[in-house]
């Protein structure tokens, strides 16, 4: 009977431990589950106002689990019921920060939007100013001066204003390498958040179409051109590594499909853009000096374009008299490809991938050709050496004459004292 008695007590005292071990797991498993979903619930937040309930939770968590702190220290370490929340709190500021980011951005962008207007509104205005002086054959200093103040601030005012834009181009680009895989409902509100409170698409489309203006209602310089080439290259390829994944999260939004779309097709227009102004300027050389070449927008185009012009003239060499074919030679090497082309605008072009080192190469052969048909190194060595000989004759000519004149007038002077 003792026995039983001393066996109950043993039980006993098992399951009690066992139902106290129990309900400190629980309590361990609640607190971290809890934890879990705070933090699930702060990279899922879409505005300040959800993160500004979620920090109410923060401390509405601590004092439930406050009385299980020393339980908590031991089952979680190294971790700690303080480091916890600690981590926590971080994270709600890193998460506000990028909402404050946002906000900001969306003011900035919207004010420098108003000014690029107005700037491009008083531009239109000069340059109508400008084209009635020109007609008039006048020539107002101040005018011009004015004119190229406000292009110049305007210039900076696009710059800073893409800056901004793509300031929020790569928080949405951080979101996506976040989230790799397919993005759930939370995830796509916070990704519409952030699209709405820096008015993206809007934005891009106004940065887009600005450059494009500015493009038309300036002279711009192939450093210039050289300039937005590169920055035309770095924000279309960010854009094309979020555009895809836009699309997805906008799949069943018609209307943000369609602007999506739309600024796919503004991207094509400005890169047109570019190169058609770039090439442009590198054929208004060539025209300006009146050689006529056949149109070429790219590197290889500008290589046949080159050789079938060399190939022409090789042909009629012998058909035109010399001094023009030397002349065509000399003035499209002189005067336009060795002068401007190949130290001003290869390097820009081959920079920004529109041509390579090769179709330089090619050119440079074509040019070798010609040279050694109008031009020979044999021909242009005979006329230095002629050249040199004449002047050293006739400076030994004028040396021997100079020193003969003043034995002349000792003689003279010999005689009269005789």
């Amino acid at each position: 009977m003792e026995k039983k008695f001393i066996y109950s007590v043993w039980l006993l005292f098992i399951i009690s431990n066992f139902c106290f071990a129990q309900s400190d797991l629980e309590k361990v498993e609640k607190f971290n589950a809890r934890i879990q979903q705070i933090e699930s619930s702060i990279k899922n937040a879409s505005s300040l106002e959800q993160l500004s309930i979620i920090a109410e939770n923060i401390n509405k968590a601590k004092n439930d689990f406050v009385a299980e702190k020393e339980l908590i220290d031991k089952a979680i370490y190294p971790e700690s019921f303080n480091s916890s929340f600690e981590k926590l709190e971080r994270a709600l500021e890193i998460r506000k920060g990028d909402f404050t980011q946002i906000t900001e951005l969306t003011t900035q962008v919207g004010t420098l939007k108003d000014k690029v207007s107005e700037l491009s509104q008083e531009n239109q205005n000069l340059l109508s100013q400008i084209r009635v002086l020109n007609i008039k054959s006048a020539k107002d200093a101040q005018t011009i001066a004015s004119l190229q103040k406000l292009v110049a601030q305007l210039k900076s005012n696009i710059q800073q204003r893409d800056q901004l834009v793509r300031g929020i181009v790569d928080s949405l680009l951080a979101e996506f390498v976040k989230y790799p895989t397919t993005l759930n409902e939370n995830e796509k509100q916070n990704i519409f958040g952030k699209v709405e409170a820096g008015n993206l698409f809007y934005n891009i489309e106004r940065t887009i179409a600005d450059n494009v203006q500015f493009m038309k209602v300036t002279q711009l310089t192939p450093e210039d051109l050289g300039e937005m080439k590169k920055q035309y290259q770095d924000f279309n390829k960010v854009w094309r590594q979020i555009g895809p994944k836009l699309a997805e999260v906008y799949l069943n939004k018609r209307d943000k499909a369609a602007q999506i779309a739309n600024i796919d097709a503004m991207f094509n227009e400005w890169n047109f853009r570019l190169n058609d102004e770039m090439w442009g300027q590198v054929n208004k050389l060539f025209r300006e000096k009146k050689i006529a070449l056949l149109p070429f927008s790219s590197g290889e185009q500008f290589v046949k374009t080159v050789k079938s012009f060399v190939d022409d003239e090789l042909k009629n060499y012998e058909v035109k008299s010399k001094a023009e074919a030397e002349n065509t030679y000399f003035t499209f090497t002189d005067s336009v490809y060795f002068k401007t082309v190949e130290p001003v605008w290869i390097p820009i072009l081959i920079e920004n991938k529109m041509m390579t080192e090769a179709n330089k190469d090619s050119i440079d052969a074509q040019i070798a050709r010609w040279k050694n048909k109008v031009a020979p190194p044999s021909k242009i060595n005979w006329v230095y050496v002629g050249g040199g000989a004449v002047i050293v004759l006739l400076m030994i000519a004028y040396f021997l004459k100079g020193r003969k004149k003043p034995q002349n007038n000792f003689a003279s002077q010999k005689e009269e004292e005789l």
